[in-house]
């Protein structure tokens, strides 16, 4: 039984790693691009737009289950990104943020994954994600209550 194994002595449960290694990537982005002004939130908001126009609820949709209120609000500001009245776009200031930012998290992606094949990497997140479409079925209610 998989909750038994996690109990061996030493072996710590999958939530102290989850909060683990986000804390760790908050810091180790926060350390990367730090002299850039950009968080990762904001970097989150530039690489969705990098593929395209967004609407509110489609960025939204992109960033989730992360708010991306404030790092519009920082991008709008630095006139990284312009709002029309249906959509969120990188402008040509952004375009070059991107690019620039790119190279610092493509090092940092380096660095955090270093040891790791590219099966690993897609055999994790594929397990992260059935756990959560798990979570997320056993907390919708059941059909036609």
């Amino acid at each position: 039984m998989l909750y038994d194994m996690n109990m061996q002595e030493g072996m710590r449960p999958i939530g102290y790693w989850f909060k683990r290694l986000d804390g760790l990537l908050e810091a180790d982005f926060a350390a990367s691009l730090a002299d850039s002004g950009i968080d990762r939130r904001m970097w989150q908001v530039l690489n969705t737009l990098a593929a395209g126009a967004r609407t509110r609820a489609e960025l939204s949709a992109a960033m989730a289950p992360f708010d991306e209120t404030d790092a519009v609000a920082a991008l709008l500001a630095r006139e990284w990104i312009s709002k029309t009245e249906a959509t969120f776009a990188l402008t040509d200031a952004g375009r070059e943020g991107h690019r620039a930012t790119a190279a610092r998290v493509r090092d940092a992606r380096r660095r955090i994954t270093n040891g790791i094949s590219d099966e690993d990497y897609a055999t994790t997140v594929a397990v992260l994600d059935r756990m959560a479409a798990n979570l997320t079925a056993s907390s919708s209610p059941p059909p036609g209550s």
